[in-house]
């Protein structure tokens, strides 16, 4: 495991969602590399906790296919090649994103609309602060929001699997701003056209943003 990034300790609250969404962030966020080898043990020891939850999260993550067991390396993290997020990942993703856009002027009331509004002006002081961290993990939000609030559980639990998977990459790895600030402009001009409910307009924006 990367020698320049460790876990924190368990707070006292929910032990076995803590060290899983923990374990899950760090790969989302590229902390842990796609390839890299994750010893039960090493994480064990960095947040104080005994083996069962951390193996519990490793089941979990391999369930979500961000994780796999190797005969002779044990738990792994996923290696997506770029020609599989290009050809797979990618178009899948436009297509529940623009199921649930399409979707939302139906389903969606004024008030999830300014919810979706909030987060945004959450990604513009995120932008002017460079916290890319956060910045993300808005940007994660905003899509999750959408999609919950304009299609079903089953559709929402596809799209959770997939942008696990491809996120790093888009946003941490190949980030295609010239400015972060550009982001909450980018998703501003995305809810303009969602709550024009017009088809064109909105897989216009998925073709040149979603990528």
């Amino acid at each position: 495991m990367s020698q320049n990034f460790s876990f924190k300790k368990v707070p006292r609250r929910s032990l076995k969602s803590y060290v899983y969404e923990s374990i899950k962030q760090a790969i989302i966020r590229g902390d842990l590399a796609p390839g890299e080898h994750l010893r039960e043990a090493d994480i064990a020891a960095q947040m104080g906790v005994n083996r069962a939850p951390i193996r519990e999260a490793f089941r979990q993550l391999h369930q979500e296919g961000m994780t796999y067991s190797h005969p002779y390396r044990g738990t792994v993290v996923l290696e997506i090649s770029p020609h599989e997020t290009e050809e797979v990942f990618v178009p899948t993703r436009r297509i529940i994103e623009g199921f649930a856009a399409k979707n939302a002027i139906t389903v969606m009331t004024e008030e999830h609309f300014s919810d979706l509004e909030e987060i945004i002006e959450q990604m513009r002081n995120a932008g002017q602060e460079e916290n890319l961290d956060q910045l993300t993990d808005l940007d994660i939000q905003f899509h999750d929001y959408l999609i919950s609030h304009a299609s079903g559980p089953t559709v929402l639990a596809l799209w959770k699997n997939i942008n696990a998977r491809i996120h790093s990459r888009l946003l941490y790895q190949g980030i295609r701003h010239s400015s972060l600030e550009e982001v909450a402009e980018d998703h501003s001009e995305y809810l303009k056209r969602i709550r024009t409910g017009d088809p064109a307009a909105i897989d216009s924006y998925l073709a040149s943003h979603i990528y």
